[in-house]
């Protein structure tokens, strides 16, 4: 087979595959009841008084607390992406990022790595961003992450060197728009670290002549722009922060094995330690040549102890392994082979995969095979949408008692109604939370004194939070007779209390 068909079923392969990608993020906005709604509320603010909140400033109850606001920048991107193409727009461009950003890591090592290697890789990746795929302001940690691994992969060569540069201006878009931008700074430093083995390997003045080199100075400017924040220093070390107030436990922030007990997809969590089995014995079988793969081994076991920590680190593991997972089996697939010739067969089965792995999505076999409820679709749920509306039609007045899950969707759609909480735990005392918020649900008299301290009129609520507090609460609300149950619908309870003159006319 000539040259020129080798290529072309190698870019039959990767366009495939980048559609596979695009479509398997085209599904329903799940995240529609939780934290999109204060993400486009706070876009709409910054965008509309230039000025960037710098307090909790939603709650009544902690209408004061200091809070960073570390993706500013992704929220005025998604409020005007939503003014100008609409939410289902919004699930278009967030697809396209998310195989943009793919496009960009199978590129990093389509020079080095056999297309077969790359692309298998790939179909693990998408494997482990499962739960991932929402429109989130970290669906741009993805693509400044790619772009990052296209680059410093890419650096040495010639027609591409100039590139690392461009690392400084994303490292500043990366720093206002997520807080997952120390990741950057993190591989750059694995970078240096690799380049400086290679280098002083040849000749001990090589040492010298990359501390004088274009490496160190993008470097210096990469962890320069940390600081161009609207919240300077306390911005730039945030992410070493953002737990010291964090007093509620968020599933995201979990580890796979725990959260097997609550339902999170065994699927991913098994397709995350065969992936982690694949790096380790990929490691081992070119311990020898550890030297020339060091950024690829350090980045991906940096990585992979990420996610194990927490589920919504899968994504840096799955990204980082495409190229770092290719070259290391590139290199065992080509020394077993020896001299063989390369023949087409693997891509063109690959290819059949990556085909039938279309249809699959597209016709909702996939989903339905792993248990997983979503379809390919541009679906805007309703939501709480159908409570709100019933609590405008009543007249019903606050101060409201809301759950952590529904408090987002009600700072947006009902931003009259200042909020009991919302799902920034950072932005709450942590003992507001562990010594209020979760105690008034376990315990019928602490609600009774809380809810007459906050003078709460009634009480909405998401009620597919699983956590014990909460189920515990419904349970004892539905018992209670000074608070009726006046709506329920697939989603949302309302109770109200009985005295109606505390209720709004």
């Amino acid at each position: 087979m000539s040259h020129n068909k080798h290529k072309l079923i190698a870019g039959f392969l990767f366009v495939s595959f980048l559609v596979l990608v695009f479509i398997f993020s085209i599904h329903a906005l799940g995240s529609i009841n939780q934290d999109i709604g204060r993400h486009l509320t706070l876009g709409k603010i910054i965008w509309q008084t230039h000025h960037i909140p710098t307090t909790n400033l939603f709650s009544y109850t902690a209408p004061d607390w200091p809070f960073i606001n570390h993706h500013w920048l992704a929220e005025v991107a998604i409020y005007l992406g939503e003014r100008w193409v609409g939410l289902r727009g919004l699930i278009t461009a967030k697809a396209l990022i998310i195989a943009l950003a793919f496009g960009l890591t199978l590129l990093a090592a389509w020079r080095k790595a056999r297309p077969v290697s790359i692309i298998l890789f790939g179909l693990l990746a998408i494997a482990m961003m499962l739960e991932r795929t929402d429109l989130r302001p970290e669906i741009f940690s993805f693509l400044f992450l790619a772009w990052y691994l296209f680059v410093l992969y890419r650096q040495h060569d010639q027609a591409t060197g100039w590139l690392l540069w461009t690392l400084i201006p994303v490292q500043l878009l990366w720093v206002n728009t997520h807080i997952y931008f120390f990741i950057g700074p993190l591989w750059y430093l694995l970078f240096l670290l690799a380049d400086w083995i290679k280098k002083a390997q040849i000749t001990p003045s090589t040492r010298q002549d990359l501390v004088r080199g274009k490496t160190w100075l993008v470097g210096a400017g990469v962890v320069l722009m940390n600081f161009i924040n609207p919240f300077g220093w306390r911005g730039a070390i945030y992410p070493l922060q953002v737990f010291s107030n964090y007093g509620y436990s968020i599933a995201e922030n979990k580890g796979p094995l725990f959260l097997r007990a609550w339902g999170f997809p065994q699927f991913t969590t098994y397709v995350l330690f065969f992936c982690i089995a694949l790096l380790v014995l990929g490691i081992i079988l070119n311990w020898r040549s550890w030297r020339e793969h060091f950024f690829a081994i350090s980045s991906s076991i940096v990585a992979g102890i990420f996610a194990l920590l927490m589920v919504r680190n899968f994504p840096l593991f799955a990204l980082t392994l495409i190229p770092a997972g290719a070259l290391l089996w590139t290199e065992i697939m080509e020394r077993w082979r020896g001299e063989k010739p390369q023949t087409q067969s693997g891509k063109l089965v690959l290819l059949l995969v990556v085909v039938l792995s279309i249809v699959s999505v597209l016709t909702g076999e996939f989903y339905q095979r792993f248990g997983l409820s979503r379809q390919f679709g541009l679906e805007v749920p309703v939501g709480a949408q159908a409570g709100v509306d019933f609590v405008r039609t009543n007249k019903l007045r606050g101060p409201i008692f809301n759950n952590f899950d529904v408090g987002s969707f009600l700072i947006w759609r009902l931003p009259e109604e200042p909020v009991f909480i919302d799902g920034r735990p950072e932005a709450y005392p942590a003992d507001f939370i562990q010594k209020t918020y979760i105690p008034m649900q376990e315990d019928p008299a602490l609600w009774k004194k809380y809810s007459e301290q906050y003078n709460i009129q009634y009480v909405f609520w998401d009620y597919h939070d699983i956590t014990p507090w909460s189920q515990q609460f419904i349970k004892a609300m539905l018992n209670n007779s000074a608070w009726p149950l006046v709506y329920r619908d697939d989603t949302i309870l309302i109770f109200v209390r009985a005295n109606p003159h505390l209720v709004g006319e």
